[in-house]
């Protein structure tokens, strides 16, 4: 009878285990929703958002999106080319997912040939704020202003088109896609 009471424990033991792995797998599987393409889905309802992960392919634009949801994660913005309509309010949810505080500006830096939209929108650590941009066609630099961050990649661009559309990308090079 001692030698049954071990295997019977051994039994027990690896079918615990075998449900416990089997729970937190489905668990893994659930806790990302994600598109029929295999694409994150926004995690604010009615935003267009991008991948999480810089050069990933562009997120699950929502249709008939008002918002675009822009990451930022140390050191670069989940969406780094984003494309809106003209002459329209847009709302910008910006999510620091970072360790660091971040900024989001549109101003006359690198802007030449734009209207300087004055946005400068800084975000701590865990939090999220929103900015309304209302912009007349064209296309626009924006970029992290804490020290070093534009420098090491955090930068973007914003295509405003007459009757376009709500997209967010990740994308290597952002100026060549807003060309």
């Amino acid at each position: 009878m001692s030698d049954v009471q071990p295997t019977i424990r051994l039994r027990v033991l690896a079918g615990a285990t075998a449900v416990l792995f089997g729970l937190l797998g489905t668990m893994a599987l659930l806790g990302t929703a994600h598109a029929a393409d295999g694409t994150a889905t926004p995690a604010t309802t009615g935003c267009a958002t991008a991948s999480t992960t810089k050069g990933a392919p562009a997120g699950t634009p929502t249709a008939n999106a008002t918002c675009v949801e822009v990451g930022m994660f140390d050191i670069y913005f989940g969406a780094n080319y984003i494309t809106i309509p003209a002459d329209t309010d847009i709302t910008f949810h910006l999510v620091n997912n970072g360790a660091a505080q971040h900024d989001f500006s549109i101003t006359d830096h690198n802007n030449k040939d734009v209207k300087n939209l004055n946005i400068a929108q800084t975000v701590d650590p865990g939090k999220s704020t929103d900015v309304t941009i209302n912009a007349p066609e064209g296309t626009y630099y924006f970029y992290c202003n804490i020290p070093g961050h534009e420098q090491a990649g955090m930068w973007g661009m914003l295509k405003v088109e007459k009757g376009g559309h709500i997209t967010a990308q990740s994308v290597d090079d952002p100026k060549k896609a807003a060309a």
